[in-house]
């Protein structure tokens, strides 16, 4: 039965059209505060767009397939081989492989496929504006079955109220990463909010480009070290998942306080337009808002941003595959979701 479900996963990975971006394998089922610190299994291999960059077997980076060979990253994954390739003794698409397909790497999977890189194209920016303009292109060396994520509207200054963000990173901040793939549900939060974080941090917020913030206020969810990379993905109107952002930096993990900080995507369609190999298709998505600009004036925060706001319970349609009497039988049904009501964390 295993042989048969595996194969029925990679068919359902490679068979896809242009215009079914970022449609995920399988039906939405998330919990309001899974997590990708202490995390939240997703279950099963959900996101065929979903990239891990490895170097001797390790897990280093995540990554997001936006074309059939076209990865987008973090530049700062790279950060500590720049010096080496300036200097023409390295080169940058030698220092990673790049795995698709995955969910458990701790077994060997009929769905996962390695590539080796092609090009490499860090974001000109990056070099002297660090950590910002943390973005980064890579090109594989061949065509992938894969279904790449959408892209969302260039320039947008929009972002949805929330987003999810899978990933193979620690547990805890200097903790054991996970066999499998994890995620965590974050609050996109506003400027105001962002530009105190940054200042309770002793940095200068106005030095903010071209990034957001996202996670929890009372802590205790975020992304953590082995996220980088990754994507932040929203749902258009119509449940294709979008990249809206890229796990750039943080301050430890899940600390009260102190939100993740993701480099903006809708700001850099058109460059990664400009070095992607391959059709990016973009899509807008729903639920957007003003998050702000750094020439506005205060803004109000959303209701659900408060500390210590609980969630309603909500329902979310689940899919269940049953074999029985030697068939298969797909039935889709909406469960009842209640959210769990953690106390606020004391840092260690």
């Amino acid at each position: 039965m295993s042989l048969f479900y595996n194969a029925l996963l990679v068919l359902l990975s490679i068979s896809f059209t242009v215009e079914e971006c970022g449609r995920p394998i399988g039906n939405e089922f998330r919990l309001e505060e899974d997590r990708v610190v202490a995390g939240y299994d997703i279950g099963y291999y959900r996101y065929p767009w979903y990239a891990i960059l490895t170097r001797y077997n390790q897990v280093a980076c995540g990554g997001t397939l936006v074309a059939s060979k076209t990865i987008v990253t973090a530049a700062h994954c790279y950060k500590e081989f720049l010096n080496l390739a300036s200097k023409g003794v390295f080169k940058l698409e030698q220092a990673y492989i790049v795995k698709l397909g995955v969910y458990n790497i701790c077994t060997a999977e009929k769905t996962s496929r390695s590539y080796t890189v092609e090009k490499v194209h860090i974001h000109q920016l990056y070099y002297t504006k660090k950590p910002y303009y943390d973005i980064s292109v890579l090109i594989l060396n061949g065509d992938t079955p894969y279904t790449p994520i959408c892209l969302p509207t260039p320039h947008s200054l929009k972002k949805p109220l929330d987003g999810t963000v899978p990933g193979l990173g620690t547990l805890r901040y200097h903790g054991a990463m996970p066999c499998t793939v994890h995620e965590a549900r974050l609050l996109v939060h506003n400027q105001t909010e962002c530009f105190d974080m940054i200042n309770s941090t002793g940095n200068d917020p106005n030095l903010i480009e071209n990034a957001f913030c996202a996670g929890y206020l009372q802590g205790g969810i975020d992304t953590c070290q082995g996220d980088s990379g990754g994507p932040l993905q929203g749902l258009s109107e119509s449940g294709n998942y979008v990249l809206v952002g890229i796990v750039s930096f943080g301050f430890r993990c899940a600390v009260p306080g102190l939100l993740g900080m993701y480099t903006d995507v809708a700001q850099y369609v058109d460059w990664i337009k400009e070095k992607s190999a391959g059709q990016l298709q973009i899509v807008p998505v729903k639920d957007e808002h003003a998050i702000g600009t750094n020439n506005e004036s205060e803004s109000a925060p959303h209701k659900h941003h408060k500390k210590g706001h609980l969630w309603r319970p909500y329902r979310r349609p689940i899919r269940i595959i049953i074999y029985k009497n030697n068939k298969w039988n797909v039935e889709t049904k909406m469960v009842l979701h209640r959210p769990i009501i953690r106390s606020k964390r004391v840092p260690n």
